[in-house]
């Protein structure tokens, strides 16, 4: 057990990066952020902690272990770098909060386990909701046969991408990049959270998600100027042949649309609303029942959880396992088609900040789908 406060290096202080800084600095989270990895050389004159409290700064994290380590590394880089990041750190002695999605493969995910029982250093990965206490209590509730077996789910979860999304990197909305796979789409990143708590509930254990054997999937793609699809209409059938579809688009007209989820159960219906998901539910004899006395913890809770590990020696619940399902799940998903959405009902839009492109009343056709249990094209809806 550490008798000193954890030392954290953060990789990536960019975009979402900038959120673990700003946690690191602002409250004391009971550890010191003593270095950050990133490639902006001009890094610390744009972030006036890292210039205030004179945080070393190493373009690449080799740089970074040739001088100093660390007790946990916070990685929140491309995906496509992730795995090579990962082993390093491990081989180094170093615990790793790693933000989603991990990685692209089953086998580069097993590597990574391995490497981590071997070293005997914790991996976990950054999905938020997986820390949450009000999740956590409603999985423990499954687990206990409180509602009966799962019989059917359906969730429908979206953001608004635009241009300035697009620009910000060279992967995002890609396939490939650099010769490497990234599959940047909402289902495999911006709304991957949703779908990953899913299986997480629905996981044998506290540690593990459910397992996915097959997908019906419908992709389309709105927006001209990117690789991959941007819409995705699934049906996926767990190893218990539970049927879980799910619904996600970037080219929305309202800046968020969702997340609705409707968990039944044999006995009691789940429903829940909002990004920080609010869960509420009926019992088959009527008698209603929320999860609103539960703390669900702080924003951060998952920063929290790791550091708390590094001396306590338990990992957090969202390790490998808990991921493995999503993984295999995307690479299902992206072996499919994708069909561009027909040019009369795509709508470009400019504002003051950005411009994107909307497919007419898609949010009102995808609920009408998630309500019926139905993809697209069951109901004759002709998006391609």
């Amino acid at each position: 057990m550490s008798k000193t406060r954890p030392r954290v290096v953060l990789v990536g202080a960019g975009g979402y990066g900038r959120l673990y800084v700003e946690a690191l600095t602002s409250q004391d989270m009971g550890a010191e952020l003593t270095a950050i990895c990133d490639i902006d050389p001009n890094l610390a004159e744009r972030v006036p902690q890292i210039r205030q409290r004179q945080i070393p700064v190493y373009p690449t994290l080799d740089a970074f272990f040739a001088k100093d380590s660390a007790d946990l590394a916070v990685l929140v880089s491309p995906v496509h770098f992730h795995t090579d990041m990962v082993l390093s750190c491990l081989e180094h002695g170093v615990n790793v909060l790693c933000e989603k999605p991990l990685c692209l493969t089953v086998k580069e995910a097993a590597a990574m386990q391995e490497a981590s029982k071997k070293t005997g250093k914790f991996l976990c990965i950054g999905y938020q909701l997986n820390y949450r206490r009000d999740v956590q209590a409603l999985k423990r509730d499954i687990l206990l046969g409180r509602f009966g077996k799962a019989k059917h789910i359906a969730v429908y979860h979206g953001f608004r991408r635009g241009a300035a999304y697009y620009a910000r990197n060279n992967w995002a909305g890609r396939i490939t990049c650099q010769g490497r796979e990234v599959f940047d789409s909402p289902f495999t990143n911006a709304c991957a959270h949703h779908f990953q708590m899913l299986t997480f509930l629905l996981g044998p254990t506290m540690r593990t998600a459910c397992d996915i054997e097959s997908v019906q999937a419908e992709l389309y793609r709105a927006n001209p100027t990117i690789e991959n699809y941007d819409i995705a209409a699934l049906r996926f059938q767990t190893a218990q042949g539970l049927p879980l579809l799910y619904y996600t688009a970037h080219p929305i007209r309202t800046e968020f649309w969702g997340p609705v989820g409707v968990l039944e159960f044999e006995n009691a219906t789940i429903t829940y609303t909002r990004e920080k998901p609010v869960f509420r539910g009926v019992m088959a004899d009527g008698s209603a029942f929320d999860y609103s006395d539960v703390d669900p913890g702080a924003d951060m809770q998952k920063l929290m959880d790791a550091i708390q590990a590094v001396d306590s020696g338990d990992p957090p619940l969202c390790g490998v396992e808990a991921d493995l399902p999503h993984i295999h799940a995307v690479r299902l998903v992206q072996q499919n088609p994708i069909t561009p959405v027909r040019s009369e009902l795509v709508q470009p839009v400019h504002t003051d900040t950005d411009d994107f492109y909307c497919v007419k009343n898609l949010e009102q056709m995808l609920v009408h789908c998630a309500e019926n249990r139905a993809l697209p094209s069951e109901l004759g809806i002709q998006l391609g």
